[in-house]
């Protein structure tokens, strides 16, 4: 008889052990689908500001370069520098730019 009761006790304590764990698992899948929303609406918020990006692109030169495409400027380029030359404006063997 007292084999019966002790497994009907491990019985009911398992059963209660299922329950919790199973209100355990649905919490948490509950948690992660309203993460998952959170996550869509943020993507689509992102997606609106990626769409309002305007890239400014390069200046082109007027003139072509002989073979029918237009160069870069490198002016149109952030962080190029343009060239210098310090030896004065009549020195001699000076190219003009």
């Amino acid at each position: 008889m007292w084999w019966v009761l002790l497994f009907v006790a491990i019985a009911l304590g398992g059963a209660v052990v299922l329950v919790l764990v199973g209100l355990r698992v649905w919490r948490s899948a509950r948690g992660l689908l309203h993460e998952v929303d959170v996550l869509a609406v943020r993507a689509t918020e992102l997606a609106d500001l990626v769409a309002q990006v305007e890239v400014a692109l390069p200046a082109r030169r007027a003139s072509l370069d002989g073979h029918g495409s237009e160069p870069l400027l490198d002016s149109g380029w952030p962080g190029t520098v343009e060239p210098y030359d310090d030896r004065g404006a009549t020195a001699p063997g000076k190219k003009e730019l």
